[in-house]
């Protein structure tokens, strides 16, 4: 019969800190998605590092002495479970995909988690600061010099409305790109329903569309989303 001594210095060092340490980092990673109010947050993102590290450490302290044993199998059996909580926090909204960068920084949080196993803490602590500064600062820096933002507009007119090149050359000036129209007709209520995507990187944008619609009296209603 095998007995198993308790062994204060290795649970420290071994265990108890690369444990700790993950709860610390995946936190961090969290709360940034967290504040951002992410379908995957604080305790999502602590739980996935920690279990990492907890697979990891396993993997080479419970199984690697066994001789033939690959201890990377387990790494590479998170790896791939990592990826289907990372495919609960991706939905689709209306004509937008959402939670992509939340499933990413699951990813990355299982990527500290099994640094941070192998005590690999110097990776798990850049993997952390990087990883949280890519979630802060690199959006505002897409939103201010790289993506234009995405305006739909609905336009509810009667339907013998005749001022559609006004709307046109208007849009034509204040945006980017005119990316589709669509019209829809409701013969009912006599109504057209007129469907315009555009990009424009004017802040202004949604409040000049407005001033500038308000001069026409056949519009009925307008949407901006």
């Amino acid at each position: 019969m095998e007995y198993f001594e308790f062994d204060t210095s290795k649970f420290i060092y071994d265990i108890l800190i690369p444990c700790l340490l993950a709860c610390i980092f995946g936190g961090i990673i969290g709360l940034q998605r967290e504040r951002h109010d992410r379908p995957a947050g604080l305790r999502t993102h602590t739980l996935v590092c920690l279990g990492a590290t907890s697979f990891t450490i396993v993997s080479y302290l419970g199984f690697f002495p066994q001789a033939g044993f690959d201890p990377s199998r387990i790494a590479a059996g998170v790896v791939t479970g990592i990826g289907f909580i990372g495919a609960g926090a991706i939905f689709r909204q209306g004509s937008l995909v959402k939670g992509i960068t939340t499933a990413a920084s699951i990813w990355v949080a299982a990527s500290i988690g099994l640094a941070l196993g192998t005590k690999m803490y110097y990776l798990a602590a850049i993997t952390t600061i990087l990883g949280f500064l890519a979630l802060s600062t690199v959006k505002y820096i897409e939103k201010k010099f790289v993506r234009v933002p995405n305006y739909t507009l609905n336009i509810t007119t009667p339907k013998n409305f005749t001022s559609y090149k006004e709307i046109k050359n208007f849009l034509e000036k204040v945006s980017t790109n005119v990316r589709y129209r669509k019209y829809n007709l409701d013969d009912e209520k006599n109504k057209m329903i007129l469907t315009v995507n555009v990009q424009s990187r004017d802040p202004e944008f949604s409040i000049k569309l407005l001033q500038q619609l308000s001069k026409l009296k056949e519009i009925e209603k307008v949407t901006i989303s």
